[in-house]
């Protein structure tokens, strides 16, 4: 069966990925890497930064990055390069952050779900669809 391809528009997202010592005070943070995380658009912005989150907590999850020794990652807007978020995987007392900490499986099911739903009324097809449709590409 031929399907038409669904033309996804896309919103990008800078994010830097540090290594901090413990007891630091910000003098001997290392950049590790830099990256650009691409998401849908949502015509949500929450929903648009959370899904960046996610795919940013998936990455930091997988052992290359994890044996980088990253602590640290800064998520700004790839346009005006404002700061989203700071999150690490320990505590800091010298600027405002947020711990990282995996999701709640059950609250994380049900965002998807309403991400799922979103999506779908907008472009007419499912994540799924999407993914595999972008499989075949080479877009970001």
């Amino acid at each position: 069966m031929f399907t038409k391809k669904v033309k996804i528009p896309l919103r990008s997202f800078y994010c830097e990925l540090k290594h901090r010592p413990p007891g630091d005070d910000g003098s001997n943070e290392e950049l590790i890497e830099v990256l650009e995380l691409y998401v849908p658009r949502l015509r949500n912005s929450d929903m648009e930064k959370q899904w960046a989150f996610g795919r940013l907590w998936v990455l930091l999850e997988k052992p290359e990055y994890q044996n980088r020794n990253i602590n640290q990652a800064f998520i700004f807007t790839a346009q005006a390069g404002e700061l989203l978020m700071r999150l690490e995987n320990q505590p800091f007392e010298d600027e405002p952050s947020r711990k990282l900490n995996p999701p709640d499986e059950k609250l994380f099911r049900k965002w998807q779900l309403v991400v799922e739903k979103r999506f779908k009324e907008l472009y007419g097809i499912s994540i799924e669809q999407w993914k595999a449709q972008e499989e075949g590409n080479d877009s970001p």
